[in-house]
């Protein structure tokens, strides 16, 4: 998703609706009807473009894109531009997104509300994770999804599997609610955007340089050049990076997530680090042993819970984060009870 201004677009003033909110009409007074072409906006500004949106709103694109220009219509100003060029939001368009986002906040909180009055917990709950945290004997993220789903089974849960970056980012944009990821420095009063994060330690990792296990003995770290090893470089790791050009190693391969660093080294040709639990895990087909005299390159990830500050939580959200609190520190919590 995309902002522009719209002075970069000045074929844009063909468009029957200005491309800037017009300032000499009545206030807008919203109703039910433009509660639906909100959302089919947040839709397709969320999806990136009308064809990206059609499968979750169920609609095709014409029909779609008659709603986007009954709701710019509304409100005398363009939203976005769309077309060959790509889709891309003005101004204007990034302000009613927001809106669109706390309209529909404000009736979930509200339908939240009328459910903890009568003692029954529903909606969605959307997680995202870092990969590979399901070998973590430390990661207790299984045994909390039990008990959630034991004391809210109507909640529908969302898991998905994403980049350290992209959760942060999703986190900010109201796709995710809650994001458990790794980070060797705390993310507490990062900002994102326009919001502020704060996260609760859950539990850590630590990462070896491995290589694939042969008949001769592991390789020292001033061996792996003479050794013929490339190094495993993970996008936006700074590690990896240092190491390279610490050891004159210049040829390296390029990973992205953990899976592909241990494809390469079962190749036999890499070097690269993996955590601890997760080489362990792969033994029964591909076995792994650290690098000899690399243990001071050994270093520790510390996995949070991350969310927005201030944000105000739905019942099902606070409660899976207090039953993750729970699980992995200790911290009782003997109000978490939901009644049927």
């Amino acid at each position: 998703m995309k902002l522009v201004h719209d002075s970069h677009h000045s074929s844009a003033a063909a468009f029957n609706v200005g491309s800037k909110p017009d300032t000499s009409a009545n206030g807008v007074s919203i109703g039910e009807g433009d509660l639906r072409l909100f959302r089919i906006f947040r839709a397709v500004a969320e999806a990136g473009g009308l064809a990206a949106a059609e499968t979750e709103l169920g609609m095709d694109r014409s029909t779609i894109s008659r709603q986007l220009a009954a709701l710019e219509a509304r409100l005398s100003a363009r939203l976005c531009f769309r077309g060959p060029g790509g889709f891309e939001l003005t101004e204007f368009g990034r302000a009613v997104l927001r809106a669109a986002i706390n309209a529909h906040d404000t009736l979930q909180m509200i339908g939240h509300e009328l459910n903890r009055a009568r003692s029954v917990m529903t909606g969605s709950l959307h997680i995202g994770i870092a990969d590979n945290c399901l070998t973590n004997p430390e990661c207790k993220l299984v045994t909390t999804l039990t008990r959630f789903r034991q004391l809210a089974p109507d909640v529908t849960v969302h898991l998905s599997i994403h980049l350290p970056s992209d959760l942060l980012a999703k986190l900010a944009d109201r796709q995710l609610q809650l994001a458990i990821t790794g980070t060797t420095r705390g993310v507490t009063g990062t900002m994102v955007g326009d919001v502020h994060l704060r996260c609760m330690a859950l539990f850590k990792e630590v990462f070896k340089l491995y290589v694939a296990q042969t008949d001769d003995p592991p390789p020292t770290l001033s061996s792996l050049l003479a050794h013929g090893y490339e190094l495993i470089v993970r996008e936006r790791d700074p590690h990896t990076s240092r190491l390279v050009e610490c050891l004159g190693i210049a040829r390296h391969g390029v990973s992205v997530g953990l899976e592909a660093v241990a494809t390469l080294l079962a190749s036999g040709c890499f070097a690269g680090f993996l955590p601890t639990h997760y080489a362990e895990s792969l033994d029964a087909r591909w076995r792994f042993v650290p690098v000899q005299d690399a243990e001071e390159l050994n270093y520790t990830t510390l996995f949070s819970l991350v969310q927005v500050e201030d944000r105000q939580l739905a019942p099902s959200t606070d409660l899976f984060v207090r039953l993750l609190q729970e699980t992995h520190l200790g911290v009782e919590n003997e109000d978490i009870v939901v009644t049927a």
